[in-house]
């Protein structure tokens, strides 16, 4: 994967379960109602439906892809029978009780998390009826029905997701929303919740009682003892909170209006941006107080990581190999020097090592004039690149020779992406916190746009990684990794 381009202002694409601001937004679903919703509610609970029912047909055709690959044609038995048929059903409460519908109170990282424990459970429960039955079900019919049903589940929930981002885009998933409070951080809210696909359409703010009003990119539309009657004035779908505008008698006037009219409820904190599965809530005194679990590397989960970098990067090596060779032959013939390119690069705790490379440059001809040392420097149109390199480098292929670098245990398969040595010593004070974990393959902001993003996002990315580390995720920005080579998207 490639540094991304000084100075370039493109957004960072953002994840497809909707927006990812800087503070945490705690959601509070609106409950269930009679009353007939608007459009975007609709929209929702045809989202659930289907999410259900594609869910079940992938349970079923997992076990019979399996079962056909275990077993060719061979009648299938009672048992074997009963349980293909019933496994829909189980497999459909298990994924209720994993939260798995209700796709707007999801984010795609916490979703991929909990589709593996969902998927995971489901074939456990399926072992338990082959144990009942005393049918004793294949071991292996039941291994590639985990791994077929994994990777149909995770395939098809993507692709919902690619359908609500696209129904975002065209403002028909988009929530009518309330901003309560008139203060700095409502107005920081609002201007996040108009960027196009975000899924919320900002009204107008909500001011309680004797606040300063200091918003100003939308009208303030009521004081909030107004707030019900400002609901249907309005058609509103979403009552969004700003924290540090409420008390908590306003905070739970809110949230009264909420379920008496059946609205959904938002309220932000002011916390950097992390996953939920690092949060906890706790009960102190009267108040509600969340608990951020710290994030550490034990020492058994380093093993597990640094298991999983020798396997996959050995596996990933040897399968290469037959392109590696295509690969050295096409540099060779289009272009004059050396096949690999190797550079000095950083990784854990500001150590330098040799990262290496396949060509996709010519010397420069001493016309062209760098400032190398910018941080994440990237040229989109590099003069210097040859032919086959913009080729190569377009399907990432040129990073294939860091698998060494990863066997060797000088790079791990995700983490940051290595800076050159020359970058971090002139940005020391700006780039050491991207040390504190080994420097990847892939990573957080490669499948978040690649090139295509700022100095400051792309380093705003690698600390979000860094704060949030977990095994699983690692394993999602995997497989997003090789959606985002696959579209060659902000490579170059």
């Amino acid at each position: 994967m490639h540094e991304a381009t000084h100075g370039q202002r493109r957004a960072a694409t953002k994840e497809l379960s909707g927006p990812r601001p800087d503070h945490l937004v705690l959601r509070v679903p609106g409950p269930r109602t009679s009353r007939i919703g608007n459009e975007t509610v609709r929209r929702y609970r045809a989202i659930t439906l289907g999410l259900a029912v594609s869910d079940a047909a992938c349970a079923v055709v997992a076990l019979a892809i399996s079962y056909f690959v275990r077993y060719g044609s061979r009648p299938m038995t009672f048992w074997e029978a009963v349980a293909t048929l019933a496994v829909p059903l189980g497999w459909v409460a298990v994924f209720q009780a994993f939260s798995l519908y209700a796709p707007q109170h999801t984010s795609a990282s916490d979703e991929f998390r909990r589709v593996i424990g969902a998927t995971s459970v489901g074939i456990v429960l399926l072992v338990m009826v082959s144990y009942w039955s005393n049918s004793s079900f294949s071991r292996t019919w039941i291994g590639l029905t985990w791994l077929a049903a994994l990777v149909l589940e995770l395939t098809v929930r993507q692709a919902w997701h690619w359908h609500m981002h696209r129904l975002r885009l065209a403002g028909r998933l988009t929530y009518r929303t309330l901003l309560v409070g008139t203060t700095a951080e409502a107005d920081r809210l609002c201007e996040f919740l108009n960027q196009k696909g975000s899924g919320y359409r900002p009204l107008g703010y909500v001011r309680p009682q004797d606040q300063v009003v200091t918003a100003n990119t939308l009208p303030v539309l009521g004081e909030l003892g107004r707030l019900r009657e400002l609901i249907h004035e309005h058609r509103a779908d979403c009552l969004f909170v700003a924290s540090s505008a409420v008390d908590e008698e306003q905070t739970a006037l809110v949230a009264q209006a909420g379920r008496l009219e059946g609205k959904e409820v938002r309220v932000s904190v002011n916390l950097q941006q992390v996953l939920t599965s690092r949060l906890s809530f706790q009960k102190v005194g009267p108040a509600i107080a969340l608990s951020l679990r710290p994030i550490r590397l034990s020492a058994s989960q380093a093993v597990v990581k640094r298991a999983f970098d020798l396997v996959g990067a050995s596996v990933a090596l040897l399968l290469s190999l037959p392109l590696w060779a295509v690969v050295a032959v096409a540099i060779r013939l289009t272009s004059r020097g050396p096949i690999f390119f190797h550079q000095e690069r950083v990784t854990t705790g500001g150590r330098v090592f040799r990262m290496h490379k396949f060509r996709t440059m010519r010397p420069a001809d001493g016309t062209i004039h760098l400032d190398t040392s910018v941080p994440f420097f990237k040229m989109e149109s590099d003069p210097r690149l040859t032919g086959i390199g913009r080729i190569i480098r377009r399907l990432s292929i040129d990073e294939l020779p860091q698998l060494w670098n990863v066997i060797v245990g000088e790079m791990s398969i995700v983490g940051p992406r290595p800076l050159p040595a020359d970058q971090v010593a002139a940005n020391q004070e700006l780039l050491s916190p991207r040390h504190e974990v080994p420097a990847g393959l892939t990573g957080w902001w490669q499948v978040n746009g690649r090139s295509g993003v700022t100095v400051e996002e792309a380093l705003r990315l690698d600390l979000f990684y860094i704060e949030n580390w977990s095994l699983s995720l690692d394993l999602y920005i995997l497989l997003k990794t090789f959606g985002a080579v696959a579209l060659g998207r902000g490579a170059y």
